[in-house]
Order: C-alpha cells, then structure tokens, then sequence
C-alpha cells in the first residue's frame, strides 16, 4: 500500500488529537500520577486559560493530590482532592509530558506542575489552541453538557444515531465531527470509519438506513479501539505523555492514501464542510 505523507498544510487542516490519543494520555496519567499530590504550581501564558486567573489556577492546584483522571470526548478531566477538576484539551498542536527534572522554560511552554516524587507534568502547546482551566464540579458539568455520547460507550447506537438523524440533510462526516451528535471524533478517524463502513463522507445522514447505522457503528468502534492499541496516530510533533509517537499512521486505510486497500482504486480528496476529505469514490458510492 502506497502511504502518501500528508503536507504540513493538509495536517493543519486535518490534525488534532482525537479520541485515541487523548484516551491514550488518560490512561497513562492514571498509571503514573493517580494518588500524587501536585507540590507545586506554575501557570506561564495565558492563551490556553480562557480567561481564568493563572495565579488562581496555579493556587487550585498546588497541594492537591489526584483522586481520578477521567476523559469526555478529546478533554482530559483530572479530578483532585478538593472536588475541583483541572479540565485540558489539546487543541490542534498541544503535548502533554512527564517529565524527570525541571528545565528552563520554554518558548512554547504554558504550565508545569511539580509532583510529590519530583517530577515534572508539563503543557506545551506552540499555537495555544487548547484549553487550561480548574472548575468546580457544576462548571465541568456546564463545560460539558452539550456533547454527545461517548463512541465506545452503551449510549452509543445504531437507534440513537438514527433519532439523531432523522431527515438531516447535512453530510455524514459533518455529523461525525459534531461533538453534541459524538464525542471524541475528528478529521482523521471520521474518514476511516466512513471508509471501513462503506459510507461516502458527502451522503446525506437522514437517507442511511438502521442497519447502516449499525454497521457505521461498529466500525467506528473498531477503528478507535484499534487506534487506541497503537497508542494513535502521530503526525509532526504530537507525542504521548513520555514524548513517545503512537504508530497507527502505519495502519490508515485512506486518510492521504495513494489507494484503496480493498479495491485498489484511487483514493480522492475532496471537501466536505470545508474539510479536506479522504474517500475511495468506488467503495464508498
């Protein structure tokens, strides 16, 4: 199979961490800081907090020990002792590391939080698109309440997807990307379910039928799971938490492939909601 590397101005049109890289991250987090006390607190820029005080940030965080790590959709949810929750979110270009020592700031360096064993839970993000903020259990909840059910979760079904799109007329991969119709799904993962389930991206949602959905369903769910096993997909830059790359850009099936594994036509790009598209026009009619 032929792998046709995305150009830098294709991944910034079509890459942010997505559901398996965010999942990744979660879990481990759980496995590293779960039940660590955060010693210390530095809130360096301001572009990510949205307009939350960095001291107040920085206050709400120091002494805290990490009862939980929890995600929604691409939102990391690290729950402390207080009851507050320290909610992050990638954005287009974000790396969340830990590290073994304290370096001098860097230029692309928003928080550092100093654990109780002296190591270091860095955010560094080079376009600030994400998100760093403490809430208040009702303030996570207001944060989150407009987002749909999670893809790898029992809400998720081929009959609430069709209750969803009953007579919509948008296109199939802009419901996917909605994060109030399912939470988690990005540009990426979009074209390679559409593509497993046989969809094309551009059909209108309201004309896919039950047993349709359930397929799209299950592949969606199988697309993630996999992904999540490869610790997901790494284009430029973006790393997991111990600086590492994820490999599932080596398992793609047609998001910038030169053809299609299944038929061995070629693989198009096209636009979908203004969003660059990879789709087999033979498999997916």
């Amino acid at each position: 199979m032929v792998y046709m590397a995305p150009s830098i101005h294709q991944l910034q049109d079509a890459w942010m961490p997505e559901l398996p890289e965010v999942e990744t991250l979660r879990a481990d987090l759980d496995r590293e800081i779960l039940g660590h006390s955060f010693m210390q607190a530095e809130v360096i820029q301001s572009r990510m907090t949205r307009g939350q005080g960095l001291e107040e940030i920085a206050h709400r965080i120091r002494g805290q020990v990490v009862r939980a790590i929890g995600r929604r959709g691409k939102f990391l949810l690290v729950h402390l002792s207080s009851e507050d929750t320290l909610l992050l979110h990638r954005g287009m270009s974000g790396n969340i590391l830990l590290e073994l020592r304290r370096d001098p700031v860097k230029e692309h360096q928003h928080m550092s939080l100093e654990l109780d064993d002296g190591r270091f839970l860095t955010v560094y993000d080079p376009r600030g698109f994400g998100e760093i903020r403490v809430l208040d259990p009702a303030a996570v909840a207001e944060r989150l309440a407009l987002m749909g059910p999670e893809p790898l979760g029992p809400a998720f079904s081929a009959e609430y997807l069709a209750r969803r799109w009953a007579s919509r007329t948008a296109p199939l991969k802009t419901l996917l990307l909605n994060q109030s119709m399912v939470a988690g799904l990005g540009n990426i993962y979009a074209d390679e379910c559409l593509w497993a389930a046989e969809l094309s991206p551009s059909r209108p949602a309201g004309a896919v039928s039950l047993a349709e959905l359930a397929t799209l369903r299950h592949r969606i769910q199988e697309v993630l799971s996999e992904a999540i096993e490869c610790r997901g997909t790494t284009f430029s830059d973006a790393m997991d938490l111990y600086g590492r790359p994820g490999t599932y850009q080596h398992h793609l099936q047609v998001f910038h492939r030169a053809a299609c594994p299944r038929c061995r036509g070629q693989i198009q790009q096209i636009r979908v909601a203004n969003r660059g598209t990879s789709l087999c026009p033979a498999c997916q009619r």
